[in-house]
């Protein structure tokens, strides 16, 4: 290989290894690692012993904090589109974990809960996820899970804080290919 050749590769192979280290740096990259590998985890668990996606037991987890929701709150809460929310509802009435019905204040609307056998599921399922959740947190101090709370609240906020600004920005505004499209 020529001196030429090698100071490129070796141009290039630093160039790697800063978007690497500056992907690793990045908060939001870490947290989606980390839920990635734990979520993979727990998905099989949760398929394996009770015949759960993790989308079905987030749905249900949630029915089972906030008691009867409508479909649009819960998509909020879970973080889903409406039409994956509908789809997972849909297999959940099926499997009898379900029920909706007609929101008796928004006619348009409906209002998810959970059945007796999805209530008996939640016994089933939460210590589980229990368990799960401790045996990650383990390998913190009774100190730095303190710590780890506050930081992850504080990151929530300001998350929230961020995404409310983002959509106050989007309000009247275009993006550079519309804003070519308009005028061109």
């Amino acid at each position: 290989m020529n001196q030429t050749a090698k100071k490129k590769e070796a141009s290039t192979q630093m160039i790697d290894k800063t978007n690497a280290n500056h992907l690793e740096s990045l908060v939001l990259f870490r947290l989606r690692l980390l839920a990635n590998l734990y979520t993979k985890a727990s998905a099989s668990a949760y398929e394996r012993g009770f015949g759960l996606t993790l989308n079905e037991w987030r749905i249900i987890a949630l029915l089972s904090a906030g008691g009867k929701l409508s479909i649009s709150r819960l998509a909020d809460q879970a973080q889903f589109d409406r039409g994956l929310t509908t789809r997972v509802i849909a297999t959940l009435i099926k499997h009898q974990f379900v029920k909706k019905v007609r929101d008796s204040q928004d006619g348009r609307g409906e209002i998810a809960s959970l059945t007796v056998q999805g209530q008996a599921l939640v016994r089933e399922v939460t210590p589980l996820a229990t368990q799960r959740n401790e045996e990650l947190l383990s390998c913190l101090t009774k100190n730095e899970r303190a710590i780890f709370e506050g930081i992850l609240n504080k990151l929530t906020d300001q998350a929230k804080v961020m995404l409310q600004n983002e959509k106050v920005a989007q309000l009247g505004t275009y993006t550079k290919y519309e804003v070519t499209k308009n005028v061109g």
